[in-house]
């Protein structure tokens, strides 16, 4: 039996207006108590943190705005008696102005602050540390995890992923997660005192030529905690063919990005699903020399190109004003090899929790 065009339109309606309401009472009562929970327990219930993100997706982000206010209040900001760093010898007035930049457009590029030696060491690391190669959108889920040493000439997938410990171990990561003038513009955005997490680093290649969604090469936000800055570190040269980073400039506000999509959760979209409601000024591809940084808020719609030339090799840190949200693998630092970090974490232990 076949079922009308109408009838069929009319119970997909059905169905999405019965799962939007079932969402909203899910979240509605189980939020408040898996907040209570975490406050108690330091821990976010898989439960509570689908129900945080649909809500956030509701409320087109205003419950975020709402909550990071309160989390300004428990986690005021720390004096930093120097905001030296990678970004320059940053004053309050430029501190200010960077952050500001934040909140305006959702992203502001740095374009080679970083001494050409730290990234040759880091690629140096990168080439010698085993790395987890991921399963591609084509492939079947029986396809396992492979790891292996990064070959540029034969690559065994579109994505290399380092583990987080071996990240922590390394010197040169150690001292950007101690750099003042990174943390310094990163609480000034969040308003509180930052706390350092989601610690990755990957190289992107072109084994494939149609962007691929495990490797993040389609647009999509980010919810993984209540406010956060990304920082990503360019470590080789990216062009128009290397898979530059691109961010659709202002989605990361509230209200930035259409119910349409939100009502998706997580879900993959495609260019021209987004450039319908965004001008194409409103790209933007960060083609930048390596050692560059671009801090951004990712609740903004974006993605990393598809590479059609040479790799690219990307380090990224985060900052979060809190850890409420997804339970991420634990990592722990090991031997602290940087003298910065070290004298932060007695001033501010807290910053680094997540891994000490």
């Amino acid at each position: 039996m076949t079922v009308e065009p109408s009838t069929a339109k009319l119970v997909h309606r059905v169905r999405t207006v019965a799962r939007i309401l079932v969402l909203d009472l899910r979240g509605i009562i189980v939020f408040p108590l898996g907040v209570l929970a975490y406050w108690i327990t330091g821990r976010t219930a898989e439960v509570t943190y689908q129900s945080f993100v649909w809500l956030s997706c509701i409320t087109s982000g205003r419950l975020n705005d709402v909550l990071s206010a309160i989390v300004a209040r428990v986690r005021p900001k720390i004096p930093l008696s120097t905001c030296a760093g990678m970004l320059g010898n940053l004053g309050p007035q430029d501190v200010a102005g960077h952050a500001r930049r934040l909140r305006e457009d959702g992203f502001v590029l740095f374009p080679a602050v970083v001494p050409a030696d730290v990234c040759d060491r880091l690629v140096q690391f990168a080439l010698e540390t085993p790395a987890n190669v991921r399963r591609m959108d084509h492939e079947p889920e029986t396809v396992e995890r492979r790891t292996a040493l990064f070959d540029a000439h034969a690559p065994l997938g579109v994505r290399y992923d380092y583990e987080t410990n071996a990240l922590l171990d390394n010197a040169e990561v150690q001292a950007l997660l101690a750099d003042r003038s990174l943390l310094s513009v990163a609480q000034e955005y969040l308003g509180s005192r930052p706390v350092a997490d989601v610690l990755s680093m990957w190289w992107h290649t072109n084994y494939h030529a149609q962007p691929d969604s495990q490797a993040a090469q389609l647009f999509h936000f980010d919810m993984d905690r209540i406010r956060w800055l990304k920082v990503f570190v360019y470590l080789t040269d990216v062009g128009p063919d290397n898979g530059p980073h691109t961010f659709i400039k202002g989605t990361h506000r509230s209200g930035g990005i259409p119910g349409e999509f939100l009502r998706r959760g997580y879900a993959r979209l495609r260019d021209e699903e987004v450039l319908r409601y965004y001008p194409t000024e409103r790209r933007m591809e960060f083609c930048a020399p390596r050692g560059s940084i671009i801090l951004e808020d990712t609740r903004g719609l974006h993605k990393g190109a598809n590479v059609r030339g040479a790799p690219r090799l990307v380090l990224q840190l985060q900052f979060s004003n809190s850890l409420f949200g997804t339970e991420k693998p634990r990592a722990r630092i090991g031997t602290v090899k940087d003298a910065a970090l070290r004298g932060l974490l007695q001033q501010a232990p807290s910053i680094y929790r997540q891994y000490v």
